[in-house]
């Protein structure tokens, strides 16, 4: 069976700051991308495979969900009421 990576998005109008971690804990990789689509998809071509992600809710987040979708194994959104999820 192939080890799962989680990744987090921290998502801003011209920036994507992101942490991928190994289902063990042990951060993998991070660090911050241009938000755009080829900014992305040069991204996604560097991650290891399969990866989940979840990302905030912002009024940048659709695009970006969109984007990443087909190629994640999972992908959820998630509200944030100061500071926890609703």
């Amino acid at each position: 069976m192939q080890p799962m990576y989680y990744i987090g998005l921290d998502v801003h109008k011209r920036k994507i700051s992101y942490c991928v971690k190994e289902g063990s804990g042990r951060i993998h990789a991070e660090g911050s991308i241009s938000a755009t689509r080829p900014e992305l998809d040069h991204w996604m071509r560097s991650l290891p495979q399969p990866w989940s992600a979840a990302m905030e809710a912002t009024m940048f987040t659709g695009w970006i969900y969109d984007h990443l979708k087909p190629h994640a194994a999972t992908l959820k959104v998630a509200l944030f009421v100061l500071g926890r999820p609703l």
